[in-house]
């Protein structure tokens, strides 16, 4: 009876250590899980970098590094060092690009605390250099109150079914069973055990579903102060065909402090979209972070006129936000504007792209779905590979600034970091939008192949 005991003791010892055995350290200052990808233009290069959080330290951290353009002769310096240090003597880790089709650089750092950490990322290459610095989390969740109490339980469990083990063979050897009145107070003692036990598992589950419930009421209820933005650009007064830095400082709207509180939104911790207002410049871009609510980017416009910067965050706890900036561009320019196609035919590279409307005219308040067909000398294409976690992004303004969106494609999202290497999406990207109010809009499709941003440009009307 005791060893029949002792069996199913440990049995149900084994599924409560089971359900009780989480993770022992999670990461934050982005979305919670086991890896977090940057993308941010590092100089004139654009590059993915994905952490892989360490469960615990001191522990190597992994990075894999996936560029979003060629990165022929460029070499990739990494060094992390805790929130608020020098990162002067701190070791390096390089990466050196290759040419030809690019895929995923490895490398890793080694981490010795729990905590706050920044990862600098420095590029020196043909086209040019750059620096960021990524902000990442390590830190070990408290324990759930029922913890201590189920831990005591199932050691109590264990131990009394080492002791019943052992009366029971003392009893064979000596051919004597043991007391009946020990069995029996083994029994009740391995019973109540079992009982504590799976009150306090039942606590500490109850809690981490509330704790779950907690945090989502939290990112949907409890919202932070929008932030604030200020753009600056070097030179002061840009000039068309020239190339200008663009500096953008993020504070909060309660504090005026520094905003250093973003998460990652689509793989990226601010998207910068710049358009001329007539619509013949299009960047979209996503600055480095050179200190806490501090980016910076560059671009060159092509021609003089007036411009937008949209810049598109994610605060912890709160939504989305947009926040629009003007600037002007004097001088004589590259070129002369153009009109942007409307729906139907056109050749992008070596590719032609169809563009079309599930509505026969687009009318303001009906939804409409817009496709991109991929084709190449007359055979689909189907190896669109993924762009910030998506199979494409819809840019849509109105020709009057009043509107602007940013569109996902319609699927599913790409899996994080290197997992996404090897899906593939296309022949057709659609896209699901309604127009609010009738005009003329501009429409831009962004698309990735063989690590290079496809743009396809689109201007409608709406009724």
């Amino acid at each position: 009876m005791a060893q029949r005991s002792a069996r199913l003791a440990l049995i149900l010892a084994v599924l409560l250590l089971a359900i009780a055995g989480a993770g022992v350290a999670s990461a934050h200052g982005g979305h919670t899980g086991p890896a977090q990808t940057f993308t941010q233009t590092i100089g004139p290069y654009e590059v993915a970098v994905t952490i892989e959080i360490p469960a615990a330290a001191p522990a190597p951290l992994y990075l894999d590094i996936l560029p979003q353009s060629d990165v022929a002769g460029a070499t990739f310096s990494f060094r992390a060092v805790p929130r608020g240090q020098p990162f002067d003597g701190a070791p390096v880790a390089q990466v050196q690009g290759m040419a030809g089709p690019q895929g995923i650089y490895y490398t890793q750092l080694d981490i010795d605390r729990l905590g706050d950490w920044e990862l600098e990322a420095r590029v020196e290459g043909p086209q040019g250099s750059g620096v960021a610095r990524i902000p990442f989390t390590i830190a070990a969740p408290p324990a759930a109150s029922g913890s201590l109490g189920l831990f005591i339980a199932l050691g109590g469990l264990v131990l009394l079914m080492i002791i019943s083990i052992v009366l029971a063979a003392i009893g064979q050897r000596r051919a004597r069973p043991a007391p009946g009145w020990a069995n029996w107070l083994i029994g009740q003692g391995m019973f109540a055990c079992l009982v504590a036990a799976a009150i306090f598992g039942a606590q500490q589950f109850n809690d981490s579903i509330q704790g779950a419930q907690a945090s989502a009421v939290a990112q949907t209820a409890i919202g932070r102060p929008h932030a604030n933005l200020a753009i600056a650009t070097a030179p002061a007064a840009p000039q068309a065909g020239q190339p200008l830095t663009m500096t953008l400082d993020l504070s909060d709207g309660s504090t005026g402090l520094p905003i250093d509180d973003l998460i990652t939104h689509h793989d990226s911790l601010l998207h910068l979209v710049v358009i001329s207002d007539d619509g013949a410049f299009y960047e979209h871009l996503h600055p480095a972070r050179l200190a806490a609510g501090h980016f910076a980017a560059a671009i060159t416009p092509a021609l003089p006129g007036r411009y937008t910067a949209y810049a598109e965050i994610e605060r912890r706890d709160s939504g989305t936000q947009v926040i629009a900036r003007e600037f002007v561009v004097t001088g004589a320019g590259l070129g002369r504007p153009v009109q942007l196609p409307p729906l139907g035919a056109r050749q992008i590279g070596d590719m032609q792209v169809q563009v079309k409307s599930s509505l026969l005219e687009l009318r303001a308040g009906r939804q409409a779905t817009l496709t991109f067909s991929f084709s190449q000398a007359g055979k689909p294409v189907d190896d669109l590979q993924p762009w910030l976690g998506m199979a494409g992004h819809l840019i849509a303004r109105s020709r009057d600034r009043a509107i602007f969106a940013h569109v996902h494609a319609l699927g599913p999202m790409a899996p994080g970091g290197i997992l996404a290497t090897g899906v593939n999406y296309g022949p057709d990207i659609q896209f699901v939008y309604s127009f609010p109010q009738p005009g003329r809009y501009q429409l831009w499709g962004q698309f990735r192949r063989n690590q290079q941003i496809i743009t396809v440009p689109v201007e409608v009307e709406v009724k």
